[in-house]
């Protein structure tokens, strides 16, 4: 592995030091106007690599990410569209997330539910390490991310272990050195792009990524891709603050 991506990794289980600043971000910051997308603002490598970090955006933590609006996921393939919907709607004051509402259609039915968001967050950075620590029900998450600029080391806890994801963003391309992939551009058309795999010695697309602005919104639409055929799609409409 290149010595810098292990030195990405290794920053992310670095205590932040007595020099890091905490900050609580429960409490709602004044109300702040959408910026629309710009419409030429369509590449698709650089939305995607944007969008890694929208999660951090939901706790007002601004490392360049874009903030999610709304997102409609189709579960099923090419040949039974519609038949399985999820759909997510948040509702901000400013970078506070107030709350979402959420639909699901399944056997011919829809349901819906509105969730308030009582998670209570902390935020504590050290240089590009950012650290966010939530809170809901007694039950607490703690994300690191390592960010500057053209590299992102995203470490999270998953069955009880620390596991690390790394991108490298590089002539318009990014890089996952530790998963053996890769995300490239389309030859001809600069909004969209694919996610490939390394697998028994041939390059294998996994998904589809597809860009554009509607209605003022930035829109980024995955398709999963299973033995060359589509499968389940989702599109993910954002903004920025």
């Amino acid at each position: 592995m290149n010595f810098k991506y292990l030195l990405l990794a290794a920053a992310l289980f670095v205590a932040c030091g007595d020099d890091s600043s905490s900050t609580p971000v429960n409490d709602p910051p004044a109300k702040e106007e959408k910026i629309p997308a710009n419409p030429s603002y369509t590449d698709c490598i650089q939305t995607v690599f944007e969008s890694l970090t929208a999660d951090f955006s939901l706790y007002g933590v601004n490392i360049g990410s874009l903030v999610i609006d709304s997102m409609y996921w189709d579960k099923g393939d090419a040949n039974n569209r519609g038949e399985s919907i999820y759909t997510y709607k948040a509702y901000w004051t400013g970078t506070h997330l107030d709350s979402t509402y959420e639909s699901n259609f399944r056997d011919g039915e829809w349901s819906y539910r509105t969730i308030t968001n009582t998670k209570k967050a902390e935020v504590t950075t050290n240089g590009n390490i950012t650290t966010l620590t939530t809170t809901d029900n007694g039950d607490t998450d703690t994300r690191t991310v390592y960010f500057d600029g053209d590299s992102l080391a995203i470490t999270h806890m998953e069955d009880g272990s620390p596991f690390t994801s790394i991108y490298v963003l590089k002539n318009d391309t990014i890089f996952r050195p530790t998963q053996d992939e890769f995300i490239a551009k389309d030859e001809k058309d600069i909004h969209t792009c694919y996610l490939k795999e390394k697998y028994d010695g041939e390059l294998v697309v996994r998904n589809r990524y597809e860009t554009g602005v509607q209605n003022g919104m930035i829109v980024l639409t995955r398709t999963y891709i299973e033995d060359g055929l589509d499968h389940k799609t989702g599109t993910m409409f954002m903004f920025r603050l």
